[in-house]
């Protein structure tokens, strides 16, 4: 029997959630840092995303300005990011990663070698490249469907 799109979908929604459940206890040293999930998120796209600002972080995850400047500020009084004037526009400000945002990807970096070495490697490499080429397929077509509306 042939799986049809939402049969393929449900598996991978499980399998998402699975393996979140299952790593749950390598991941428990990140919740010392209580950081809700967006605040996760925003936090390593700081990491990636370097002199980003609000705005940028607003647009991309499509969310109010209001938002990300609450989270923002919870993430700074947590000393998880710093805010640098931009010096072409006094008024917008460059994020980047604080002391304590530092320690959390240091961790999770540390959390994202020990798991390579211990699961990950242990599948050939070419089909985590292919599993990621498929996301980076799904992340496209989800930007371009975004942009549209």
């Amino acid at each position: 029997m042939k799986s049809t799109y939402l049969d393929i979908v449900q598996r991978m929604d499980k399998a998402y959630t699975d393996f979140g459940v299952l790593l749950s206890r390598e991941t428990r040293i990140l919740d010392e840092f209580n950081l809700t999930a967006q605040q996760e998120s925003i936090l390593s796209y700081i990491n990636t995303h370097h002199h980003t600002t609000a705005n940028e972080i607003a647009a991309d995850f499509n969310i109010t300005k209001s938002a990300v400047s609450q989270t923002l500020s919870k993430l700074e009084k947590k000393n998880m990011i710093k805010k640098t004037k931009n010096p072409a526009n006094k008024r917008e400000y460059y994020l980047e990663l604080g002391p304590e945002g530092n320690k959390y990807i240091n961790y999770l970096d540390e959390l994202i070698q020990q798991m390579t070495d211990k699961y990950y490697s242990k599948i050939p490499v070419e089909e985590l490249d292919e599993m990621v080429t498929t996301m980076e397929k799904i992340n496209s077509i989800i930007r371009e469907e975004k942009a549209k509306s």
